[in-house]
């Protein structure tokens, strides 16, 4: 898809429209190369960053989001949001760097104790989280086992930060108890609960209204992003943030896509934090790569789940679409000036 994106945003404007030199078109190319490279600079494979947050990320932020006892912290969609992103960044830090995950778990201890939440729930919330890691890490564990040996330290930290006295770290942590099998079974999307998109639309979850919207916003968000007759100047990333919030709403408004309308809305939130330095970015044409090609992938979701409903999975793009959002903002971000601050429950 990158590639594709790639050659519709530089190769064929540089060869037709402006009629650069192949130079141009070469040095374009190894950007490109650059940025689809198979390990991020955070340390982790595109395909394992992406198989954390559709495996670990997602599942266990539907099951935090949805949970009653947690409403009143988290009934604000603008502080689920930063929840959403938060126990990504947790799970990619325990992954790529430690210290900054003892940190980030560190700054959530004191949130959990100053908001009082009962150490039962805590309890349970962060033995879920754990045996997700584990789970997933059973399947994709290198020969070094970093992120299981990173994982024994935050787990440690967690035990001495909410443990009673003389309370072992098995009587703390409830792995093996019947709530947490329970929990874990709604962990697991399998095929035979996946939504289809004929299936979605039959059963009237959005109505005709709805999908006109969502189809309009996203050719809106499209015609922006890709329209190659602009300068990338701070217009340009300006509007593009603008369609973004207002695709982001649209979606938002739909349960089953709320994911997606949360990607959206962290991108929106970075384009504006970021909005005086994007035209001179030093990654500026990574940036325009990153944007087209989630464009791309937003035109051929709404064409799969909405105009064609030929989509076996409505939410086949949730977890490519955060991992995208995840790699824009550790792009954008440098490591000394990256907001630390964790929402975690």
């Amino acid at each position: 898809m990158l590639l594709q994106v790639y050659l519709k945003i530089y190769v064929i404007p540089f060869i037709f429209v402006y009629k650069k030199s192949i130079f141009c078109t070469i040095n374009y190319a190894t950007i490109c190369a650059q940025f689809t490279q198979k390990r991020l600079n955070v340390g982790i494979s595109t395909k394992k960053l992406e198989a954390l947050v559709d495996e670990v990320v997602l599942p266990f932020e539907k099951f935090i989001i949805e949970d009653s006892r947690l409403a009143r912290y988290l009934s604000d969609p603008e502080v689920a949001k930063v929840h959403n992103l938060a126990v990504a960044k947790l799970s990619i830090y325990i992954y790529s760097d430690i210290k900054r995950a003892y940190e980030y778990v560190q700054e959530a201890a004191k949130k959990h104790k100053i908001k009082e939440i009962p150490v039962e729930n805590l309890r349970e919330f962060y033995s879920l989280y754990f045996v997700l890691c584990r789970e997933w890490n059973q399947k994709n564990m290198e020969v070094e086992d970093r992120f299981g040996k990173n994982l024994e330290v935050i787990e440690q930290f967690v035990y001495d930060s909410f443990s009673k006295e003389n309370e072992s770290k098995e009587e703390f942590f409830i792995y093996d108890s019947p709530t947490i099998s329970q929990d874990m079974a709604k962990m697991h999307y399998g095929d035979d609960v996946k939504i289809s998109a004929l299936a979605f639309c039959a059963e009237g979850s959005i109505d005709e209204l709805d999908i006109q919207d969502i189809l309009e916003s996203c050719g809106e968000l499209a015609d922006v992003v890709q329209d190659y007759n602009l300068e990338y100047n701070e217009a340009y990333f300006l509007n593009v943030k603008e369609y973004l919030d207002s695709y982001a709403k649209v979606l938002e408004k739909n349960l089953e896509f709320r994911d997606l309308g949360y990607s959206l809305s962290k991108l929106s939130a970075l384009l504006e934090i970021h909005l005086e330095s994007l035209p001179n970015h030093a990654n500026k044409k990574k940036i325009l790569v990153i944007l087209n090609a989630i464009a791309e992938d937003l035109i051929g979701w709404t064409e799969a789940v909405l105009k064609e409903k030929t989509a076996v999975d409505i939410h086949y793009l949730d977890a490519s679409l955060f991992s995208s959002i995840i790699q824009f903002e550790m792009m954008l971000t440098p490591e000394s000036e990256e907001d630390d601050s964790l929402e975690f429950f």
